[in-house]
Formats: C-alpha cells, structure tokens, sequence
C-alpha cells in the first residue's frame, strides 16, 4: 500500500476505533444509570415500609420517571472521569516511547556494543532493515525470560519506535526466519500501526476500572452490609444499593472490556496480513516469515507470553502472545495455519514436517555462516567507485520520475535491504565499531560537523577540548580523516546508525552532547545544508527518546498555511547539489532553468498563491530551515506529501537527480516521518505492488 493512503487509512481507522470506544462508553453509562435509578427506587420503597410510611419519595413506585437529569448527570460524570480519565492517562503515559512498553514487558535493552553472537544477529538484521526503511536505527531489547518465539514493535512515531523479542526467537529462528519477524515489525512502524496500538492499550486500560472499582466497592460493601445487618437492620436498604452499585460496575465494566477487545481483535488482525504482506515485499523471502510460524506451531512453547501484559498489549506481538478460553475470539491475530497459507499455498499444516526439513538444512546453513565469517578482513579506507559498488544502480546522477521518488516512502524492497548490507560491509572497519559504542558514537557525529577548513576548525576543535576533554578529541581525530572520505551516500546511513547508539547515553550525558553539537554548528560561520541535516535529523529524533520534545499536534491542514516555509524549504532544495559547501549565489546550472524548476515546484506545492511567476529562490540560514521543519512537521499528512511532490519535482526538473540531492530529500523526508529507502533514487522501475 502506497505510504500516504495508508497513513490516511490508519488516521480513518483511528476516527472509527473512537467512534466505537464512545459508543461503547455511552452504552455503559446508560446501563449503569438504570440499574443504580431501579436500585435506588427498591432502596427508596423498603426504607418507606421500614418506617411504616408510604413511599412517595422520587424513587417511589408510584413517582418512579425512567429520566432523572442529576442522577443521569452524576452517573455519566463519574464515569466519564473514570473511563476517560485512565484512558488518557494511559495512552500519555505511553506517548513517551517505545522504551516504556518495553519495560512494561520486561525487556532488557540490548548494548549497541554487544558481542554475544546472538544479540548480535540479532541488531545486524535490525541495523539492515532500518537503513533499508530509511529510518534510524531503533533501540532493541530482549525479554530474557520468555523462552517462546514473538517479537514487537512499540511507540508513538518512527522517531521514538523499538524492537523488543523475546529470547526464544533469537534461540529458536535463523537468520532468514528472524529477518523475516524483523520486517514484519518494521512494517508496522511504516505503517502507523503503532499508534492504534498505544490507543487500544488506553482503551482496554480505562474500561478495565470500572471492573477495578466494582470489585473493591464489592468486597469492602459486602462486608459492611453484612456487619451491620446483625447491628442495625436499618440500614440494609441503603447497603443493598451500594451493593447493587459496585456489582453493576462489575457487569457493564466486563461487558465493556468484551467489546474493547472485541474491537482490538477485528483491528488487529487484518493488519497482520498487510504486515506480513509487506514483510514480503521487504525481503522477497517468504519462506523466512513463513519459516518463522512453522516454528511457532511446530514448538510446545508456541509463542505465549508468561508476563501479566502479555493479554493487554497482544496486539502488539508478531504472534498470539497469550491463551485462553476465548481466545479463538478474541485473538489478535489470524490462526496459524490460514496466515501460513496466505505466504505458502502448499502448506497443510504439517509442522512436524517442516521441523525435520529444517533439521536438515542447518548444517548446510551453518557452514554457509561460517564462510560469511572466513572472508577477508574488510578494506580499513573507502575507495570504492560508486560504479563498481553499485553496477546499473547509483552513478553520479540518477535518472528518476518525481511520482516514482515520491513512491518510494515507506515502501522498501529487497534491493533496499541488499543495498543497505552493501552500505554497512563498504563503511571502514573503524568506523562501523564507533557507530555502535554510545562514546565513540559521539565522536562521529562530532566528526561530521568540524569542517575541512583549518581557519573554521580551529574554534571547533578548542571548544570540543575545552568541554568534552582529551579523549574525545583524540577519538574524534583518529575518526575525522575516514569520516570526511566518505562520500555523501554513506553520511545519512551513518547518522541513522549511531542513533541507536546515542540512545544508550544518560540523560546528563545527551543533554552535554546536544548542546556540543548546538555549538559546533555555532562555530562553523558557513552555513551549509549538510550541517543543516546533521544537526535537524539527529537532534530531533533523539530529543523525541529523551522527552525533549513531544510529537506535535497537527495544526496545519492546507498548504497555504505554511506557504512561507514550503518556500523556504524549496530554495534549499534548489542548492540541495552543494549540500556539503557554502550556498552559493551563482549556480553552475542555467539561472533561468533553476527558476523554472523553482515556480513550477511551488505550483505543485500550491505555494505560489497565484502570484508573479518569476519567483527566484531565496537566500536562507540554518535557524530558518530549522523553524520552516518544525512547522512542517505539524502538519497534515496531505499537506507533508504535497510539499516533498514539490520537492521532487524541483530536483528532478533535469531529469536527473544528484546523490546530494537524493541524500538531502531522503533526510528532509524522514524528519517529517515520511522515511525514504537507502538510495531509492538508483531505483529504475516502478515499485511492485505487495
């Protein structure tokens, strides 16, 4: 499915979940108003006749109104505080990342830097499939003490997502079958189903109190009633109300909880089959994810969870997480064997067949593992022609359609993951072992930023002395020299690397690198797109894992209201082939070309408000690109793939496109959560569909 309508499904689908959670709300209210007015009515008639009066209170049988305006107002008042009120609470609760499902699980998160073979397998697969999505790399964890084979992903946006599997899946699956969940669950990301996740979880959460709040009531009434009926049989009327009370919270709270999840199962499972769907088109394996749910049924284990939140948060999993007696209603997920069939029409449902095949074929595995790691140590410097590393796929320029570019956004393929396993194999050795220690990963961001020029670098390197010390000086050097040879097709597949790394840092030690960057940036007096790109792309998607900033609402809707930035944005794009200098006044294209490319990208854009249609780019700094990105960001999903369509156009106007301006497109692109493959501009033919 095509990234933006199925950005515009997920937001369809979100409105429709709401609907029904209201609805379900709403018919809770009303249930409860009426039993606690006919509680309250048989209350009122035996105080009356303990008395030896006749009842004519308001609740009396002869005054009795189905309709009492305060009594209904109270009860939905009350319930509305409790049901909305934990569900909001919930879901913000959740809004600060995946890291709190995470924990919530019991996972472990697992060191960039680590050198257990497994957890290694298992961020390499990882590691492969973010740079092929075009997002940065997400914090993995392990819940160790699951010895079943599922996996998840969790958070609210790209920007703050993790991966959590539980030990069993690394113990279990090879390396085809655990690439084939991984994908699986980077669908979901790209997708934007974790968003609905998060909100299903508020949802269960807030119906689940009222069942909360009816049991206590139950069990602490109860007693009361039953001490004071041998005291004072005066007072059984008012308890028996109480009573009636808590134990209607308990009825219409389950009664609400089995349609929340009745909700959260319909939801869930036709997402599964797209994701799996588009696990497919990511690997072009599918004996992998296939593979993997031959295992799960082929296993006693299977795929249960023992934790407590395994039955609240099971729609998160890549398989049923829990069992029960009414799981076959309830299950998030499809049975086995249908969604095995939708991948393999052959299989019938024999896993102990599959079991012994697979048997057999492990050894021929494993010393096809062993031959991966016999080949020679990798080239310690990058020289590599682009030529040669990529045949018929990258040159100087591509040769791409606008409409063709725009597709590529949340749509990766296989040769998305062959190109970004090329990308991380062609890095020098130095470098990929930096990307994955927290430290060290500062030091190649640090790296980025000093700039060529000895009479700019100067103050760079004295404030980096100054603040961060000898070390990291002395790291950041021993790095400078391969980090400045690379070319600008490897600089944003390395800052979507040690992101994952930066993610380990404390949140004392983050705070002093961003204001290191902030400052090295300051430094520089050049203002170029590059330092742009490092400091915008990186900052913001870990400012979003250390709740520096919180995903903005969305305030713009037509693209009129963000006229002055998409303007802005799309001068930058104009110099987007200088990306690594100075912007230039004088291009060495045709002036009259670029202008031409300009005003026709902002009449895609609808940004030209149908004035003068000589507008010329203008001049630009970075804080402005900076505030024009933020405003971007809260806009609509419609008014986001406007503006990149503007801006495909405006680079491919020549009909070829540089890797500067790829690399600078696919940044922009992935800082609006709209994530663009690794290189999608070598593409030469049309993505097919899933």
């Amino acid at each position: 499915m095509e990234f933006f309508a199925a950005q515009e499904l997920r937001r369809r689908k979100t409105k429709w979940l709401i609907a029904l959670y209201l609805l379900a709300v709403a018919s809770i209210i009303v249930g409860i108003y009426l039993v606690i007015l006919i509680g309250l009515g048989f209350a009122s008639e035996h105080i009356s006749a303990e008395a030896g009066g006749v009842p004519n209170g308001p609740m009396s049988v002869e005054t009795f109104s189905l309709f009492h305006p305060q009594l209904f107002a109270i009860v939905a008042g009350v319930n509305l505080l409790v049901i909305g009120g934990a569900s909001i609470a919930k879901i913000a609760e959740l809004r600060s990342g995946g890291d709190h499902v995470a924990a919530a699980l019991g996972g472990v998160r697992v060191p960039a830097s680590t050198t257990d073979p497994a957890e290694r397998r298992l961020l390499n697969v990882v590691e492969e499939m973010a740079l092929a999505s075009g997002i940065s790399v997400p914090p993995v964890y392990i819940l160790h003490d699951e010895p079943t084979i599922n996996a998840f992903a969790a958070g609210f946006t790209p920007a703050d997502a993790v991966i959590g599997v539980n030990q069993g899946t690394i113990d279990q699956l090879n390396r085809d079958e655990l690439q084939g969940v991984i994908a699986h669950e980077f669908s979901h990301i790209l997708n934007g189903d974790m968003r609905i996740n998060i909100r299903l979880i508020g949802i269960l959460f807030g119906l689940q109190m009222l069942t909360t709040i009816g049991y206590f009531v139950l069990r602490s009434t109860g007693g009361y009633g039953y001490r004071r009926s041998n005291s004072d049989e005066k007072d059984n009327g008012g308890a028996s109300a109480i009573l009636v009370i808590a134990f209607s919270l308990l009825v219409f709270g389950a009664i609400g909880q089995f349609f929340a999840k009745w909700i959260k199962a319909m939801l869930s499972r036709e997402r599964e089959y797209l994701a799996d769907a588009s696990a497919i088109q990511f690997t072009r394996y599918p004996d992998g994810l296939s593979g993997a749910l031959k295992v799960i049924g082929g296993t006693k284990a299977g795929s249960a969870l023992a934790t407590p939140a395994a039955e609240q948060m099971s729609h998160m999993f890549f398989a049923n997480s829990f069992s029960s007696m009414m799981s076959s209603m309830f299950s998030t997920h499809p049975p086995l064997v249908p969604r095995i069939r939708k991948i393999d029409q052959d299989f019938q449902g024999d896993f102990e067949s599959y079991l012994k095949t697979r048997q057999q074929i492990a050894q021929r595995r494993e010393e096809e593992r062993a031959k991966r790691l016999r080949k020679e140590q990798r080239q310690s410097e990058l020289n590599t022609p682009l030529d040669k590393m990529f045949p018929a796929e990258v040159a100087e320029k591509f040769s791409i359609d606008p409409l063709l570019l725009l597709g590529t956004i949340g749509a990766p393929d296989s040769s998305d993951v062959k190109r970004s396993q090329t990308l991380v194999e062609q890095l020098p050795d130095g470098i990929v072992e930096a990307a994955h220690h927290p430290y060290s990963a500062r030091c190649v961001a640090f790296a980025m930023l000093i700039d060529d020029d000895d009479s700019q670098s100067r103050q760079q390197w004295s404030y980096l002395q100054q603040i961060e010390g000898d070390r990291t000086v002395k790291t950041t050097h021993q790095l400078l020299q391969s980090i400045h040879g690379l070319d600008l097709v490897y600089r944003l597949p390395l800052m979507e690397m040690v992101q994952g790394s930066l993610a380990d840092l404390s949140p004392p030690q983050y705070q002093k690198f961003r204001a290191t960057v902030q400052q090295l940036v300051k430094l520089d007096s050049k203002t170029s797109l590059f330092e742009f790109v490092v400091r915008h792309h990186l900052l913001m998607h870990l400012d979003r894992r250390f709740d520096y900033q919180k995903q903005p609402r969305v305030l713009y809707k037509k693209t009129s209201q963000v006229a002055r930035e998409i303007r802005l944005m799309l001068s930058a794009f104009s110099s987007a082939s200088n990306i690594g200098s100075v912007l230039k006044t004088e291009h060495d294209a045709d002036p009259g070309q670029i202008q031409t490319a300009f005003t026709l990208a902002l009449q895609v854009a609808g940004g030209n408000d149908n004035r003068a249609t000589d507008l010329k780019p203008e001049t630009w700094s970075v804080d402005q690109l900076e505030s024009c990105m933020r405003s971007l960001h809260q806009s609509s999903m419609e008014v986001k793939k406007q503006f990149l369509y503007a801006a495909a156009v405006l680079i491919t106007f020549d009909h070829e496109i540089t890797i500067a301006e790829a690399e600078f497109f696919r940044a922009v692109a992935e800082s609006l959560d709209c994530p663009v493959p690794v290189l999608a501009a070598g593409r030469t033919r049309p993505i097919e569909p899933a």
